[in-house]
């Protein structure tokens, strides 16, 4: 697992775009790479380039984020990935959903920068930072 390393699923272009500015201003040299569909994702991370951390859309036409995410839980290789869904949905059986599939944590969709680079900080200090330190002091 690369913790510099981060994948972005979205079929939004602006999504990915907006998750993209973010993640740059709070880790400047993070590896990005991104995937807009659920079927791509799942391609790429059976390459063996496992990310550090996905961000992955819960509502995507083909193959959705939930689909993606029991995908990412199967295999041993990524079973244990931090993934962090990127949803606009407040509807509490889509949260449950995810949760139930085995998603890490939830990120709501907000198309002001300024408020959603705040939140990406948080997001990436927790699942990447925070583990890291945790990993080198064990």
């Amino acid at each position: 697992m690369n913790n510099n390393s981060i994948l972005i699923v979205d079929d939004n272009p602006a999504d990915i775009f907006i998750t993209e500015k973010a993640i740059t201003k709070v880790r400047p040299g993070s590896v990005i790479e991104q995937a807009d569909d659920g079927a791509k994702a799942i391609d790429l991370l059976r390459t063996g380039n496992v990310p550090g951390l996905i961000l992955l859309d819960m509502k995507m036409p083909g193959v959705s984020g939930i689909e993606v995410l029991q995908e990412i839980r199967k295999h041993e290789e990524t079973r244990y990935v931090p993934v962090v869904m990127l949803t606009s949905s407040t509807l509490g059986s889509d949260i449950q959903a995810a949760y139930d599939a085995g998603a890490n944590s939830f990120l709501y969709k907000i198309h002001d920068l300024g408020t959603f680079t705040e939140e990406m900080k948080s997001v990436l200090h927790y699942w990447l930072d925070l583990n890291i330190s945790l990993a080198e002091t064990s």
